[in-house]
């Protein structure tokens, strides 16, 4: 079975962090976004499995830091999606499908498994893995119950989890049942869905729009091809909004074993310095701390430093400083440069400056 891992798009949804590198490389709870799913994927693949990468924007940046860190366990392929164009040198793709297209020429007639990489099971994939093994069908698709729908793919289905209808994003309500980022393809099915896939690709889109994998996986059920669900009930966690990179970052934190939970390790260092720490909190690597209070629920990046700051449920990217900053429920990008500020729900991206103080 191959692994299909497409992660050519720019992540809009999450800019401003993503002005600098690609979604996958979002660092939450002291780890990339696709170091998490990685080390995911190796609880339920061996040693060797096969994994294309389609990329696309800031591709050589992924690349060069996959084979560097992971080409010791996966057979890493790559292939690029070309942009349809560009928006003030930012490019912008024509969709899943066309980017799932891609990989028709190296999963051939072998099933395969589509992972998204801003969609993160708190467990694993065994269950949807185990089920496909189990039963006859041509398409698992994993789901789970959501609250806003809305932003999602989601599915109706009979009593059996048979699905009857999916539906991209819609706009009154259908179901709650969301589509969460993985897909199994039988294959039984390969050759139509690629073909399928390739007749839509040929259609050309208005300004704005994308080819989706949910009017394909339509046609299938239309032709009386067997598409189930997989339900889960742990939590997936969406990374795909800055809103829930904070949720994630807490459950992510919330399994984290503290090895050192009163950090005396930074004391004798002296990088921590009359200061406080509320488990659970992650802290990176030359990181110092003066005065503060810190956590819970916070992810402080590498090389930072704090001084005289109360942070909670916050993720602080690597090489920034902050001074007598009091937030909470906040995302502070890389090389950032905050001072004298209480606000709640700061966002703000790579190398800004904001201060409040008079100079």
């Amino acid at each position: 079975m191959w692994i299909v891992c497409p992660i050519a798009g720019v992540g809009k949804r999450l800019q401003p962090f993503t002005y600098t590198k690609p979604k996958a490389f979002l660092k939450i709870a002291g780890k990339k976004l696709i170091d998490h799913l990685l080390s995911k994927l190796k609880n339920n693949f061996p040693k060797g499995t096969n994994i294309l990468f389609i990329i696309g924007y800031k591709g050589r940046q992924i690349s060069d830091y996959l084979k560097e860190n992971y080409s010791d366990y996966y057979n890493l392929f790559f292939t690029e999606q070309k942009p349809l164009g560009f928006d003030d040198d930012i490019p912008y793709f024509s969709g899943l499908a066309d980017a799932v297209l891609l990989a028709k020429d190296y999963v051939k007639n072998d099933n395969f498994f589509i992972i998204l990489s801003d969609r993160l099971p708190t467990r694993d994939y065994s269950t949807m893995l185990i089920s496909f093994h189990q039963n006859q069908f041509d398409i698992l698709i994993n789901v789970q119950e959501v609250k806003q729908p809305e932003y999602y793919g989601v599915v109706q289905c009979d009593e059996g989890g048979n699905i009857k209808k999916i539906i991209e994003k819609p706009e009154q309500y259908v179901s709650n049942l969301a589509v969460s980022g993985a897909y199994l393809i039988n294959n039984s099915v390969s050759s139509i869905f690629f073909e399928l896939i390739q007749k839509q690709y040929e259609i050309p889109l208005d300004n704005g729009r994308e080819h989706q994998l949910t009017p394909i996986i339509q046609k299938l059920i239309n032709m009386g091809k067997t598409v189930k669900i997989n339900k889960m009930h742990d939590t997936i966690l969406d990374f795909g909004r800055p809103e829930s990179l904070i949720e994630g970052n807490r459950y992510l934190l919330s399994e984290i074993k503290q090895i050192d939970p009163l950090y005396e390790s930074l004391k004798i260092k002296g990088n921590s310095i009359s200061s406080k720490i509320i488990p659970p909190v992650i802290i990176g690597d030359n990181a110092k701390i003066t005065n503060s209070i810190i956590g819970p629920n916070v992810s402080v990046g590498d090389n930072v430093v704090l001084n005289k700051c109360i942070c909670s449920d916050t993720i602080i990217g690597d090489n920034t400083s902050l001074n007598k900053i009091i937030t909470s429920s906040s995302l502070i990008g890389d090389f950032s440069t905050l001072e004298d500020l209480i606000k709640e729900n700061i966002i703000i991206g790579d190398s800004s400056c904001i201060s409040t103080s008079e100079r």
